[in-house]
Protein backbone atom coordinates (compact mmCIF):
# COMPACT_ATOMS: atom_id res chain seq x y z
CA UNK A 1 0.00 0.00 0.00
CA UNK A 2 1.17 3.49 -0.82
CA UNK A 3 0.25 7.01 0.21
CA UNK A 4 -2.18 8.72 -2.18
CA UNK A 5 -0.95 11.77 -4.09
CA UNK A 6 -3.18 13.96 -1.91
CA UNK A 7 -1.55 12.43 1.20
CA UNK A 8 1.92 13.29 -0.13
CA UNK A 9 0.81 16.84 -0.83
CA UNK A 10 -0.61 17.17 2.67
CA UNK A 11 2.50 15.59 4.24
CA UNK A 12 5.06 17.69 2.39
CA UNK A 13 3.06 20.88 1.87
CA UNK A 14 4.27 20.78 -1.74
CA UNK A 15 2.28 20.29 -4.95
CA UNK A 16 5.05 19.48 -7.42
CA UNK A 17 6.69 16.07 -7.33
CA UNK A 18 10.22 17.48 -7.46
CA UNK A 19 9.55 19.63 -4.40
CA UNK A 20 7.93 16.65 -2.65
CA UNK A 21 11.04 14.55 -3.34
CA UNK A 22 13.32 17.26 -1.94
CA UNK A 23 11.19 17.47 1.21
CA UNK A 24 11.15 13.68 1.64
CA UNK A 25 14.95 13.47 1.25
CA UNK A 26 15.54 16.37 3.65
CA UNK A 27 13.41 14.67 6.30
CA UNK A 28 14.88 11.19 5.91
CA UNK A 29 11.91 9.46 4.26
CA UNK A 30 12.50 6.41 2.05
CA UNK A 31 10.63 6.52 -1.25
CA UNK A 32 10.74 5.34 -4.84
CA UNK A 33 10.09 7.37 -7.97
CA UNK A 34 7.60 5.93 -10.45
CA UNK A 35 7.75 6.16 -14.25
CA UNK A 36 5.86 9.46 -14.12
CA UNK A 37 8.57 10.98 -11.92
CA UNK A 38 6.31 11.03 -8.86
CA UNK A 39 7.47 9.98 -5.39
CA UNK A 40 5.90 6.78 -4.06
CA UNK A 41 5.89 6.32 -0.28
CA UNK A 42 4.83 3.10 1.41
CA UNK A 43 2.26 3.32 4.19
CA UNK A 44 4.74 1.42 6.39
CA UNK A 45 7.25 4.26 5.91
CA UNK A 46 4.62 6.80 6.95
CA UNK A 47 3.83 4.71 10.02
CA UNK A 48 7.54 4.51 10.85
CA UNK A 49 7.85 8.30 10.85
CA UNK A 50 4.47 9.37 12.15
CA UNK A 51 3.62 6.66 14.67
CA UNK A 52 7.12 5.91 15.84
CA UNK A 53 9.42 3.01 15.85
CA UNK A 54 12.98 2.21 15.05
CA UNK A 55 14.75 4.43 12.54
CA UNK A 56 16.85 1.50 11.38
CA UNK A 57 16.11 -2.19 11.48
CA UNK A 58 17.67 -3.95 14.45
CA UNK A 59 20.42 -6.38 13.71
CA UNK A 60 20.59 -9.90 15.05
CA UNK A 61 21.07 -10.45 18.77
CA UNK A 62 24.51 -12.04 18.66
CA UNK A 63 24.61 -12.24 22.45
CA UNK A 64 21.70 -14.67 22.41
CA UNK A 65 23.86 -17.13 20.49
CA UNK A 66 26.29 -17.08 23.41
CA UNK A 67 23.57 -17.70 25.98
CA UNK A 68 23.39 -14.05 27.09
CA UNK A 69 20.00 -12.48 27.76
CA UNK A 70 18.63 -10.27 24.99
CA UNK A 71 18.81 -6.53 25.62
CA UNK A 72 15.56 -4.58 25.60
Amino acid sequence: MFLAPSDLQKLTGRERSGAQQRWLKAHGWRFAVNALGEPVVAVAEANRHLVGGSRAPRGPDWGAMNGAAAEA
